[in-house]
């Protein structure tokens, strides 16, 4: 596991260091605008859609009958998502779980609605790239990635209903499967699914805004920003033994941005400063929250 977590980002890490080397005069002549309303808009942006993020699993943990307050679920969020960039794949789902028992949660529902979120997202990704830039359809990888993923949703949504053998096996496996999908029902995952779509468009229109606030004249269109981003941040879950995407988000975003248009130069620093943007943007919140008034409730029996 440590070994393909090394070849992954290195490998990603590699290709980003070609990309650029060849850009790199372009890249430190550029000069950048640095207009501030555009980067306060989309910070705003970011901001509600994480809050947004927060709402839609505090949905889902209702439906689990774990009902939780909006101020307590942010902590137990942006503790379990700020420790996805710790090198390893079990430090999010462990820190989760420690938050979640504080808080009178049940592990199991919290981590089910979890990777039911992430499950759906990356659904609703591919969704909203495949609409906004059909031309990615052509393309061999994007055709594989939206295979996997509609059959990732059939197998996952209908799977755990049929009570077969396969069915029976996860369920054993994986006991929150059982305890999520008998409490979860086709119009409550149909409402949960279009909640989580407007995520992308929100983020995407962000990172249009921050085109905006760096370049006087950026190449691309709002909806071309959107669906490199999606594009890239798709990469970033499908590649989950890189910690939080690193580098694969930034390898896929930059070929996704020069696919539209955007030059080698431009397309790294963008690819780059939204790593920083985001990541800022997230410690801020997570700060935030964190220091906010209010105590530890008893756990609950």
């Amino acid at each position: 596991m440590r070994v393909a977590q090394i070849a992954i980002v290195v490998g990603a890490g590699y290709y980003l260091v070609r990309v650029a080397a060849p850009h790199w005069p372009a890249i430190q002549a550029r000069r950048l605008s640095w207009h501030a309303g555009p980067l306060l808009a989309g910070s705003v942006l970011v901001w509600a859609n994480l809050a947004l993020l927060i709402a839609a699993w505090t949905v889902s943990l209702r439906w689990c009958a774990q009902p939780i307050r909006y101020a307590d679920a942010a902590r137990v969020w942006f503790t379990a998502n700020l420790a996805r960039f710790l090198p390893g794949t079990v430090w999010q789902f462990a820190s989760l779980a420690m938050m979640s028992a504080r808080y009178g949660l049940s592990t199991m529902a919290a981590t089910a609605t979890m990777l039911l979120e992430q499950v759906v997202l990356l659904g609703t990704g591919l969704l909203v790239l495949a609409a906004l830039t059909p031309s990615v359809l052509h393309a061999r990888w994007w055709q594989a990635a939206l295979v996997v993923a509609g059959v990732l949703a059939v197998v996952g949504l209908a799977v755990p209903r049929l009570g077969g053998r396969l069915g029976r096996w996860i369920e054993s496996r994986v006991p929150a499967v059982s305890l999520l999908w008998s409490q979860l029902g086709p119009a409550q995952l149909a409402a949960f699914t279009l909640m989580l779509v407007l995520p992308w468009i929100v983020y995407g229109t962000a990172f249009h805004l921050l085109a905006l606030s760096l370049f006087d004249n950026p190449v691309g269109s709002w909806s071309d920003h959107v669906a490199a981003f999606t594009g890239g941040y798709v990469a970033g879950i499908i590649a989950v033994l890189a910690p939080a995407g690193l580098l694969v988000r930034e390898a896929a975003l930059v070929k996704a941005l020069m696919t539209v248009g955007v030059g080698g130069g431009d397309a790294v620093i963008l690819a780059v400063a939204s790593r920083i943007w985001l990541t800022l943007l997230e410690l801020a919140s997570g700060g935030v929250i964190m220091a906010l008034p209010g105590g530890v409730p008893p756990r609950r029996a």
